[in-house]
């Protein structure tokens, strides 16, 4: 990749602000505020917070375990 081409999707070795994480996550702001209390990473640096792609990455795959888990859980009642 070129250092002109943007990234379109997230990717776990970068840093994202808040407003560049919404624009590739496709996240509102409501919705970013349910992940965060989910558990979603976000670092603070002053007064901006930023997301790292392998902390999003990782709670994906959690939701997507839990979800499953949650699904089992259902159908066995």
């Amino acid at each position: 990749m070129s250092y002109s081409e943007q990234p379109t999707m997230i990717q776990s070795g970068a840093v994202y602000s808040l407003e560049k994480f919404k624009s590739l996550s496709g996240l509102g702001t409501h919705a970013l505020r349910q992940a965060v209390k989910k558990g979603l990473q976000t670092i603070k640096i002053g007064s901006r917070k930023y997301v790292r792609g392998s902390d999003f990455l990782e709670f994906i795959d959690k939701q997507i375990k839990q979800q499953a888990n949650n699904q089992e859980t259902t159908t066995a009642l």
